[in-house]
């Protein structure tokens, strides 16, 4: 029975971990919890298991907790993969297995006994030890991030999402880095937690240097946070008023349930009331003001991805021409006011042939973000981050039982794989006083730091999201979706619109929060119960920063997270070394 606890309480101490990582991001959304499951983790790591096989212990405890996170985090996924999702979890596990290789062996501060020293000293070491879990963890978020194109979803970081001081700090290290301070915390608190019982056995109680150095840290990282977020929303700054619009158009996986002339008379509709609304507000103000009143305006329009059926062909020397029915809706908007209007649409690649327009045969597809300026210019945006199994499959053209599973699981035939767009040009639009710089996204893309980040260039900058999470029906989905965006602001220090046909529409500040600082209204779209699954738009205002270049993650990315992981690979070479020296 005493060798059965024995192997059973790492196991369950590090599922009860997996449970609690899970309960921090949506739908349960307790994200304090982000501090006690590295805490499961390392105890179970560093006190369990015997000194021989560390590794396999490590590596097969930490997947445990892995799997099962991400077994509960993803379930939403389900909805069109079935029970098949299970493998991503599986191969996201290996990640957490690494870690847990890691910290049983090179990073156990518990591993080899040691002569007592001074108090300082120990607390010295165990500092040492936790920045080195700390940063591999880090490290191991980064490389899960882009390895096999990548999968940065919900790190330790995302969990701040709803504690915004603490996540000020993504501007330097990106929210990998942030991952940082639970992993770090919770490895003082394990290490002080066996000194603090072994002094009770043995009737004596010391001071914890370590423990206090890092409440210091904390207090300090929470204290830069709050005057961070103070300090960006004073600075001089012009709105931009934009427009929202999201109808919530239901679809099952692929297969979308509206035709597309619903599609484009049902956003038509809601915009065309959005202007009424706006007039009527006016006229009001007018009626009741003694002085000079300023009137409501809309600066932009955004619709979200793909909702202009009509494909947009490129031909050459980025030459572009609409067909119906975008050609028509776009000149509709720009006569109601829509000066300038951005949505998402199909491009197709294009030839001219005896004086025809047409789509080449064998042209490649790109989903791209289409944006007309007053003078009805247009400037595209590819899709660069393509979806694995939703718009690329990894050698279909040779094994064609892949796109077969598409099929099957889309219930739409697979129509092959899409182009992947390059650069980081981006396009400028007049508004705020002046031209505004677009770094645009296009549905996952304002996940994934890497992209987004090489678009920032200076000051006056603003991130544009379109996206659709209707694949996943009415789910967490498109909630974890928005709260790993919303990261994207305070890395680049840009304000963030973000249109959905179905997820989270609304205006994020260069702070990461939703709310208008300067009228403390919530800028978001959300029905009855509180979820964004509901139509209707959002009037918003984006402050636009007249200063400012780009922060130090804009310029050098991941920087933090991959100096811990070189870090930890440095330990683990070190102590090979030594022990091969000791041997000898």
């Amino acid at each position: 029975m005493k060798t059965v606890l024995t192997v059973l309480w790492p196991l369950l101490l590090s599922l009860l971990g997996g449970v609690l990582l899970a309960l921090c991001f949506a739908p349960f959304d307790w994200p304090d919890l982000v501090w006690l499951a590295p805490v499961a983790w390392l105890a179970a790591l560093w006190l369990g298991g015997g000194e021989r096989k560390r590794k396999r212990f490590g590596f097969l405890t930490a997947s445990v907790g892995g799997f099962v996170f991400w077994a509960l985090n993803l379930k939403w996924l389900a909805s069109v993969a079935g029970g098949a999702y299970l493998i991503l979890a599986l191969y996201l596990a290996l990640f957490f297995g690494l870690f847990g290789l890691f910290a049983a062996t090179t990073g156990n501060p518990f591993r080899r006994k040691r002569a007592p020293g001074t108090r300082l000293a120990e607390a010295g070491r165990s500092l040492a030890y936790a920045a080195l879990n700390g940063g591999v963890w880090c490290g191991l978020e980064w490389l899960r991030g882009w390895l096999f194109t990548g999968f940065g979803w919900n790190g330790l970081g995302v969990a701040f999402h709803d504690r915004l001081p603490l996540a000020q700090g993504a501007e330097f290290v990106g929210v990998t880095g942030l991952a940082f301070l639970p992993v770090f915390t919770a490895a003082v608190l394990v290490q002080v937690g066996v000194r603090l019982a072994a002094g009770v056995r043995v009737g004596r109680v010391e001071r914890h240097w370590d423990f206090a150095a890092t409440i210091l840290f904390l207090i300090a990282v929470f204290t830069f946070g709050v005057f961070r977020t103070f300090s960006i929303n004073r600075a001089p700054s012009e709105a931009l008023r934009v427009l929202l619009v999201q109808m919530d158009i239901p679809q099952t996986a692929g297969k979308v349930h509206w035709t597309p002339e619903e599609v484009h008379e049902g956003y038509e509709s809601e915009t065309r009331a959005a202007f009424a609304a706006v007039d009527a507000l006016n006229e009001k103000l007018v009626a009741e003001a003694e002085g000079e009143v300023e009137l409501a305006a809309i600066d932009w329009v955004v619709w979200p991805e793909v909702v202009l059926y009509g494909p947009l062909l490129s031909l050459e020397e980025e030459r572009y021409v609409t067909y119906e029915p975008s050609s028509s809706t776009i000149t509709r908007m720009q006569e109601l006011g829509a000066r300038n209007f951005i949505a998402g649409i199909g491009e197709i690649e294009g030839e001219i042939v005896d004086e025809i327009i047409r789509p080449r045969p064998d042209g490649t597809h790109y989903n791209s973000l289409l944006a007309v300026n007053p003078e009805s210019e247009l400037s595209v945006h590819r899709k660069q981050h393509l979806v694995i199994y939703g718009e690329f499959i990894p050698f279909v053209d040779s094994v064609q039982w892949l796109a077969d599973i598409y099929e099957k699981v889309a219930g739409v035939k697979w129509a092959g794989n899409m182009g992947r767009g390059t650069g980081a040009e981006g396009f400028s639009l007049p508004g705020a006083g002046g031209e505004v710089r677009v770094i645009p996204s296009i549905c996952f893309e304002d996940t994934v730091p890497r992209v987004t980040r090489k678009f920032s260039e200076g000051p006056r900058e603003i991130i544009v999201n379109i996206t659709n999470d209707g694949w996943f029906g009415k789910t967490e989905g498109s909630q974890q979706h928005f709260d790993n965006a919303l990261f994207r602001t305070i890395e680049l220090r840009r304000p963030m619109v973000r249109a959905a046909n179905r997820g989270v529409t609304g205006v994020v500040s260069a702070t990461g929060s939703l709310v208008d600082y300067r009228t403390g209204e919530e800028q978001v779209l959300r029905n009855e119960e509180g979820k964004p699954f509901t139509r209707g738009h959002v009037r918003g205002r984006a402050y636009i920063r007249e200063s400012g270049g780009p922060t130090l993650y804009a310029r050098f990315g991941d920087w933090f997270a991959a100096l811990g992981l070189f870090a930890g690979l440095a330990a683990v070479f070190w102590q090979k070394a030594r022990a091969r020296s000791r041997r000898s």
